[in-house]
């Protein structure tokens, strides 16, 4: 994608919160978190938020709550509910203030854990799930993440594009992995579409 494209798609959009413009410049010239998912990556998340009519969603990966402000957003205009997955105690808490001076705490529940535990002990069927854990889980969780999708729900993968971007071996091989599965899997109808670091989107066709 051209600048020039990019810069004409951000001067179309628009946060679906005021808080998120400040919170993405949070983000900048920290060196302990990922980058935040990008405005074009959240719009494309509060879209099939709506298209889904999602009231039940799973988020693996908070990080300063950048995400979780998108999808808390949209669950707004859906009235439903977040799960939100972070092992890092302390951003889980920026995640909390940052709800909270949004007005959107009632509509995210945090757990602080490892998402590969807490999805184990977690039931579906949710409407959209959210990867944007640490790498080397998207391939080791990807088929709890399928059976606790509804038929006819949504995967999102953040960072998608990591392989053909040049990152290290040790984040983009298991992303990589991810999406070779989730691609060669007959219950998905997977495709990525290339804003952000890559956004891998599947729909669940079948059990």
């Amino acid at each position: 994608m051209s600048d020039a494209v990019h810069d004409y798609i951000l001067s179309m959009l628009t946060p679906d919160s005021p808080m998120l413009a400040g919170l993405g410049f949070r983000y900048e010239g920290r060196t302990d978190i990922q980058p935040a998912i990008g405005p074009e990556v959240g719009k494309v998340l509060g879209l099939l938020v709506r298209l889904a009519q999602a009231t039940r969603i799973l988020e693996m990966g908070t990080c300063l709550g950048y995400s979780t402000m998108w999808l808390a957003q949209a669950m707004e205009a859906t009235g439903g509910r977040l799960t939100s997955v972070e092992m890092d105690h302390a951003l889980l808490e920026e995640t909390q203030r940052s709800l909270e001076a949004a007005g959107l705490s009632h509509r995210v529940q945090l757990i602080e854990g490892d998402a590969g535990r807490v999805l184990r002990e977690l039931t579906g069927p949710f409407d959209l799930i959210l990867q944007d854990s640490a790498k080397p889980l998207y391939p080791e969780l990807f088929e709890r993440s399928v059976q606790l999708t509804r038929v006819g729900g949504i995967l999102a993968a953040d960072d998608t594009l990591f392989k053909p971007m040049g990152i290290p071996a040790k984040f983009a091989d298991p992303v990589h992995e991810y999406n070779t599965m989730a691609f060669s899997d007959p219950r998905l109808y997977t495709t990525i579409l290339p804003i952000g670091d890559g956004l891998t989107i599947s729909l669940k066709l079948r059990d």
